[in-house]
C-alpha cells in the first residue's frame, strides 16, 4: 500500500508532510455503506442485529492496519532522509 502522505520540500532542510486527500470522510462513508449492506441479510434472515456493526468494526481494524503501514512507511522515509551521511573515505596520501 502506498501512503496518502507525501513529502513537500521547502527551503533548506525544512520538510513537511502533506496529505493528498481527506481520509476521515471517506472512511465514515464506507463504514455507513458497509453497515447498510450488512444490515440487509439481518432483516431477511432475522440474524442478530450486532452482525453489521461487527463487520464494520472489522473494516475499521483493516483501515487501522493500513494507516499503521502508511505511518511505518513514512517513518522509514523520515529516517532515511535524516540519517547521518558517512564521510567519504580519504586516501592515505592525503593524511
Amino acid at each position: 500500500m502506498r501512503s496518502r502522505l507525501q513529502w513537500a520540500h521547502g527551503r533548506e532542510e525544512h520538510v513537511t508532510v502533506v496529505r493528498r486527500q481527506t481520509y476521515l470522510a471517506e472512511i465514515v462513508l464506507k463504514v455507513l455503506v458497509l453497515v447498510g449492506l450488512l444490515y440487509m441479510p439481518v432483516l431477511v434472515f432475522h440474524w442478530g442485529t450486532w452482525l453489521p456493526f461487527a463487520g464494520a468494526g472489522l473494516y475499521l481494524l483493516w483501515e487501522l492496519g493500513r494507516l499503521s503501514s502508511a505511518l511505518g512507511e513514512l517513518a522509514g522515509l523520515w529516517n532515511e532522509q535524516h540519517q547521518p551521511r558517512p564521510e567519504p573515505a580519504r586516501s592515505v596520501a592525503l593524511k
